[in-house]
């Protein structure tokens, strides 16, 4: 039993039982008091805890506006305790073995030391735990049948005939005493660690239970290809079910601590690269190695990216071989997926070909290894440190490589590869990041020497990264700081050498995201210190690491800062960083970093033109990180925004390149369709197993993770919670003696606790103060050992840390022991993606999310490392939702990917439009129509030039839900007739003067209505956030108002 087995089974003692021996002796509490699960109450046993009656009131407000779209739960009052465990399964004939374990505890009474059956008045209570175990071999018959196990137990057992000898059944372990509301008696008929399995008996076999494919999907199809072994043996009622084989043959059983092992993804991809680069280079690495690439002459670097696609085309050939394998709808689905995988290869191919063909491309390729080389070895002590390419992250930078190279075809039209967006596919934490960060740097490079000897025509914003989430951003800015910033060095080193190719300006990248997190003027920055700090987003040089970096805003126009190093290869120069929205506006930096809602800013913020359309190049590469989260109401917002911008960033009708990453989607097609109008081409693409796509595979040396479910069935929610937190945290203390070393109990250390909405979250922060600490001490006592240190103060990563905070933050949990000093990390699904840390190995989710996507996405935080990763979630009961997961737990967990969610955006739906249709036409006019960059007037001659843009716009609604294209168009002709008819205006957006503007802040048209009942201006109610869906109000409450005329004192309230 290794240390995380040895630490599990020690957590299960502790919430199960029995925590000591078989026939152990409970002296300072009673069964049901120690022990949180497990056990059968006598029926119609309500919860007469204590636990309840402090969180009535609490479960009462359990659903509000933060639970949209998850289940309503059950009222506590409502809920009885559980009596009975049940699981259902297939066989085919008609025996069965049934084998229960459970155990009562009676009360008994110490006297001196002794056990004595009465209470002598000087003797203490105690309960002695008395061992269970009873079997019964049972002949089934069609409909329900009981049968007594021992006294209090009995077996229901329900068979359905489904033919051929093949039979559903149902057994449900019973507890039949009758509650009779007595504590002491309700121990003593409640049977504790109860626990059942059944096997086949003579003659019969076990048999898995197949869904209906019936009305599947593609995605659907594909799925039940690649996870067609992963079968589904039994479903629990009200607990768990589980299954598997020993040296009596398969069983299946009802468990109430499901757990599931959900092995890692290798990114080094299949062993055929490595056979392949050996034959090339006499090197299992030699064909990924960063400075060969870097340095290779044209035809050595030909031969040497010719491995990747070669390989490729030999495991397709191998997975083509095995067709054989698969039924006949399987080999159907199985040839779809090869095909793909086939035009992956030819494509790959094409952007080698582009490197042979293209000297410019060719350099700036090299340059920019060279660039990802330099950003590698920086900060580190070894300064011949290797960068070693993983296959798909190579794969992918040679699929990009065309349509950068090659963005229309010869009759002028977009190329193919401007038409498509690469959608790289890969489990989180397999180095998505270092892949298109390749990609952007041979862009920066590329614009450069493309414009021969006008270099700097190639400066302006050449690359747009989006995410949603701001500690992500704030996060990949850092990292993308060290790559844009490595070619800035090569830039400086050429341009001291004598060598003008990359130009005069510098390569720089610019972080826009809201206020909240940086500031919008450099005055504001100036005049606060609070302001100041948060557009210091770089805390330490990138090059040598520096944490004393010099910030200064003394210089007109600008914020700027420098790394005065001694030695510091970018020393000497103000760093070419930008945080400040005025300072990005003049700087137009090569990579603009930010969260998709900024960019509602293109319509209200005349300076945005400097960024896209006013530049002489417009952005070339748009790169939309973790797509899945694009979806829902954000992302149908988002795709109207994007129609504009997709036309803005447009030069003679072509596009950008657009690509994006994710770990967890479906139905990509229909949401890339939604949101970029682009075919989608998903990287790496399926194969024939789940855990082979030939550039990722199943990793048979990492730990994993390992999945452990708790229901709280009979208890509340806060309760259970509270118990599994501080069993958890209290066995991974030094004296416990799971862990011997520092090194070994680090992982278990920290608790990162995850919650869905910050009003459960808000709850937890006392309870981990006060429950979890005080349990802490319970349970060091049962242990005969002292209490691990009280946590003084959970940290937090939810949206409402400041931006300025979250580098610290992050900085003091990748502290390992004896320096960490972090027992619990409170988050929400801010921590969904982009945080890293590899030393976190432990969490809780309170309750299953609202998304299985957001459920992987969060889990996957843990477990990064070298270290196995232990998730333990806890179901809420009373949520269908929760039970169902918890019910079916293994059947989700060994196929997680397989039961992610379709996502939604429906940009040209009729509320979708109401609210940005008209937001993406004047972004249109601000941006591409001369004269309208402040002028908000709409005359017969500039409406002329504006109409191909609204025609634009139809033919995107056109081809992304053609239902709505007709009335998308009525829509925009109403909207340019309204403008042109107001005649000319003082503004585009001015919520002071609605009666001289276009547009103004839908906030502010919602604090009107609420205050006046209307709205009586032409200005049309615009979001200033796309993430802002719907409108928030301010108010404040002033007491002392006087009474209506009426005297009604509820005027007050």
């Amino acid at each position: 039993m290794n240390r995380l087995e040895q630490y599990l089974a020690a957590v299960e003692a502790d919430l199960v039982g029995p925590a000591c021996e078989p026939d152990e002796r409970l002296e300072k509490a009673r069964p049901s008091d120690r022990y949180l699960t497990g056990i059968l109450f006598p029926e119609q046993t309500e919860d007469l805890s204590a636990e309840t009656s402090a969180e009535e009131d609490d479960d009462r407000d359990e659903t509000t506006d933060d639970d949209l779209g998850l289940d309503i739960p059950v009222a506590m009052n409502a809920m009885r305790r559980p009596a009975s465990l049940g699981i259902s399964f297939c066989i085919r004939g008609n025996r069965i073995r049934l084998e229960a374990t459970a155990a009562r505890y009676v009360r008994r009474w110490l006297l001196a030391g002794q056990v004595v059956r009465e209470d002598q008045g000087r003797s203490k209570e105690c309960w002695i735990r008395e061992p269970l175990s009873f079997s019964r071999d049972l002949e089934l018959q069609e409909g329900l049948s009981q049968v007594e196990a021992i006294t209090g137990l009995c077996w229901w057992v329900r068979v359905l005939g489904l033919g051929s000898n093949v039979h559903q059944v149902t057994v449900v372990l019973q507890n039949t005493h009758e509650s009779v509301g007595g504590r002491v008696e309700m121990e003593e008929m409640s049977f504790f660690q109860t626990r059942f399995e059944a096997r086949a008996g003579s003659g019969a076999e076990l048999l898995p239970r197949h869904p209906s494919r019936r009305w599947l999907d593609d995605d659907g199809r594909a799925s039940a290809l690649i996870y067609r072994k992963m079968e589904e043996w039994a479903v629990g009622h009200t607990c768990a079910a589980t299954w598997g084989e020993d040296e009596r043959g398969r069983f299946v059983a009802a468990t109430w601590l499901p757990r599931q092992h959900v092995p890692s993804t290798s990114a080094d991809g299949h062993e055929r690269f490595a056979r392949v680069s050996t034959a090339v280079t006499g090197s299992s690495s030699g064909a990924f190695q960063a400075e060969a690439l870097a340095s290779a002459d044209p035809e050595r670097l030909q031969a040497l990216l010719s491995v990747v696609p070669r390989a490729y085309r030999e495991w397709i050939q191998e997975q083509r071989e095995r067709l054989g394998e698969l039924s006949l709808e399987e080999e159907t689905q199985a040839q779809v997926h090869l095909t793909r995988a086939d035009e992956i290869a030819g494509r790959i191919k094409a952007g080698i070909a582009c490197l042979d063909e293209d000297d410019n491309a060719r350099r700036a390729f090299q340059l920019a290894h060279r660039a990802m080389l330099i950003q590698r070895r920086w900060g580190s002590s070894n300064p011949k440190l290797a960068l070693e390419w993983r296959p798909f992250q190579l794969a992918f930078q040679l699929l990009g490589i065309p349509g950068l190279v090659h963005p229309a075809a010869e009759d002028g039209a977009p190329s193919r590869e401007r038409q498509i967006m690469d959608l790289l596919w890969f489990p989180t934490g397999g180095g998505k990041t270092e892949a298109y960060l390749g990609l952007i740097a041979f862009l920066l490079l590329f614009r450069r020497l493309r414009e021969g000897g006008e270099p700097d025509r190639g400066a302006g914003v050449a690359a747009i990264m989006r995410y949603t989430l701001r500690l992500l951003t704030v996060q990949q800015f850092e990292r993308a700081s060290r790559m844009v910033l490595a070619c800035e060095h090569l830039r400086r080193e050429a341009h001291r050498g004598g060598d003008a190719s990359l130009g005069e300006t510098p390569f720089s990248i610019g972080l826009w995201v809201g206020g909240d997190a940086t500031p919008n003027l450099i005055q504001t920055a100036r005049e606060s210190e609070y302001e100041a700090r948060k557009a210091r987003q770089l805390t330490r040089c990138p090059a040598c690491q520096n944490p004393g970096l010099v910030w200064d805003s003394r210089r007109q126009g600008d914020y700027i800062v420098e790394c005065r190093a001694t030695g510091c290869p970018l020393s000497g120069a103000p760093l070419p960083v930008h945080t400040i929205d005025e300072v990005i506006y003049q700087q137009s930096p090569s990579l603009l970093i930010g969260t998709v809602d900024k960019f509602a800013q293109i319509v209200r913020k005349q300076q945005t033109r400097q960024l896209f359309s006013a530049a002489s190049i417009p952005p070339e590469l748009i790169l939309q990180d973790e797509l899945h989260l694009i979806s829902g109401p954000l992302g149908t917002v988002v795709g109207l925004y994007e129609a504009a911008i997709d036309q803005i960033c447009s030069r003679d009708g072509i596009p950008p390149k657009v690509v994006g990453s994710t770990a967890t989607i479906r139905r990509a097609e229909e949401q890339v369709r939604g949101l970029f109008n682009r075919e989608v081409s998903q990287f790496p693409p399926p194969a024939i197993d789940w855990d082979d796509s030939c550039f990722a595979v199943r990793d048979t040396k990492a730990a994993g993770r390992l999945y452990v479910g708790v229901s709280t069935a009979g208890r509340s929610p806060k309760f259970s919670l509270q118990a599994v937190c501080a069993a958890l945290l209290q066995r991974a203390a030094p004296e416990e003696g799971i862990f011997p070393t520092d090194a070994e109990r680090d992982p278990y250390w920290t608790l990162l606790a995850y919650f869905n909405s910050m009003r459960e979250l808000g709850g937890a922060h006392v309870m981990m103060l006060d429950d979890v600490n005080d349990s802490m001490t319970v349970y060091a006592r049962s242990h005969g050992c002292n209490t691990r240190e009280r946590i003084e103060e959970p940290l937090e990563l939810t949206s409402r840390v400041p931006s300025s905070e979250i580098p610290d933050t992050l900085a003091r949990l990748e502290k390992s022991l004896p320096r960490q000093d972090v027992s619990v990390v409170l988050a929400t699904n801010m921590i969904s993606v982009g945080v890293d840390i590899p030393r976190l190995g432990l969490m809780v989710i309170n309750g299953q999310p609202k998304s299985m996507a957001e459920y992987i996405q969060a889990s996957s935080r843990v477990g990064r490392g070298n270290i196995p990763g232990l998730i333990v979630t806890v179901y809420n009961a009373g949520r269908a939702r929760d039970r169902s997961h918890y019910e079916a737990f293994r059947t989700w967990h060994q196929s997680l990917y397989r039961e992610v969610e379709a996502t939604s955006v429906t940009p040209f739906a009729p509320r979708a439009r109401d609210k940005a249709l008209h937001a993406a036409l004047v972004a249109l006019a601000r941006h591409l129509v001369p004269g309208m960059g402040n002028d908000a007037e709409l005359t017969a001659e500039r409406r002329e030039e504006l109409e191909p843009y609204a025609q634009a716009l139809y033919e995107r609604a056109d081809a992304c839900d053609p239902y709505e294209a007709e009335e998308t168009w009525e829509h925009l002709v109403t909207l340019l007739d309204m403008w042109e008819g107001r005649g000319p205006l003082g503004d585009y957006w001015n919520d002071y003067k609605p009666a001289q503007s276009l547009l103004v802040s839908a906030e502010k048209v919602a604090e009107v209505r609420a205050t006046s009942g209307n709205w009586n201006h032409a200005a049309l109610a615009t979001p200033n956030s796309m993430r802002e869906v719907e409108p928030s109000v301010r108010f404040r409450l002033v007491s002392g108002l006087a009474r209506t005329p009426t005297g009604n004192e509820d005027a007050n309230t």
